[in-house]
């Protein structure tokens, strides 16, 4: 023992910076394995469409994953198209990409609201709905997405009303637009039209068997109550909320003698 404590004694000048760099040299080592597994550029290419102004954009996107199997950017091959928060609908799959944060809302969850990521998919298989956002992919039931200014997206068939009037019944995977209270915006996925619509001073609510949506006003109902839609901006992600049971509804049944 003596022996080791005289060697470090006589040679720690040499040693100790040895070893800085030795431990500089495997932090530096893990940082860059880290930063290019993360940023590992594989590219598919898919026929992917958009609706812009009720008319349909087809293209061939050219989707940028990393090794973690998230998608990092996605890009038109031969045509400039400006990104916002319009979903990016798959030719051939039941399969939908938006290209902005979007806030995930359970109205039948006390109005919960949550931030999934930029680049999230959402995936329809049969009768279930999968959100894919970051790495974590996972089923959920009875919620709407909305970008925080004025499109709604919707996994399950809705019917739109204008000023109490129904108007229109759109199928699962559509999405309305609500812009300055002036222009709705709609695109219904089963049909695969689009429409733009003038509703100036009138009120738009989106409603179902479940669900109630003011477009305009920008809220869920939830057990009675307005629940004011925010930007998702200032939400917390879904991926770090421990979620209970899938999001599946309790229905409670009261019979009246």
């Amino acid at each position: 023992m003596d022996k080791i404590v005289e060697f470090w004694k006589s040679k720690y000048k040499i040693l100790i910076p040895i070893m800085v760099v030795f431990v500089l040299l495997i932090t530096v080592y893990f940082l860059y394995r880290e930063y290019k597994y993360d940023n590992y550029r594989n590219r598919h290419e898919e026929l992917v469409y958009q609706y812009f102004g009720g008319m349909k954009t087809e293209y061939t996107g050219i989707i940028t994953y990393n090794l973690k199997d998230v998608i990092v950017d996605v890009s038109a091959k031969d045509k400039k198209i400006d990104y916002d928060s319009t979903p990016i609908y798959y030719s051939k799959n039941k399969k939908v990409i938006f290209p902005d944060e979007m806030n995930m809302v359970f109205p039948l969850r006390d109005g919960s609201q949550f931030k999934i990521y930029k680049y999230s998919i959402y995936e329809k298989d049969e009768n279930s709905n999968f959100i894919k956002s970051g790495e974590v992919r996972d089923e959920y039931s009875h919620f709407i997405l909305f970008d925080g200014k004025s499109l709604f997206y919707f996994p399950d068939e809705i019917t739109l009303y204008i000023d109490g009037k129904e108007y229109k019944k759109l199928s699962g995977m559509s999405y309305v637009k609500v812009v300055g209270g002036y222009t709705l915006e709609y695109y219904d996925y089963d049909s695969d039209t689009g429409d733009v619509i003038d509703i100036e001073g009138k009120e738009i609510t989106a409603k179902n068997d479940l669900i109630n949506v003011g477009l305009s006003e920008r809220y869920v109902m939830s057990f009675g109550k307005k629940v004011l839609l925010v930007n998702p901006y200032n939400l917390n992600s879904l991926n770090n909320w421990q979620r209970i049971d899938k999001f599946d509804i309790i229905i409670f049944r009261i019979d009246v003698l």
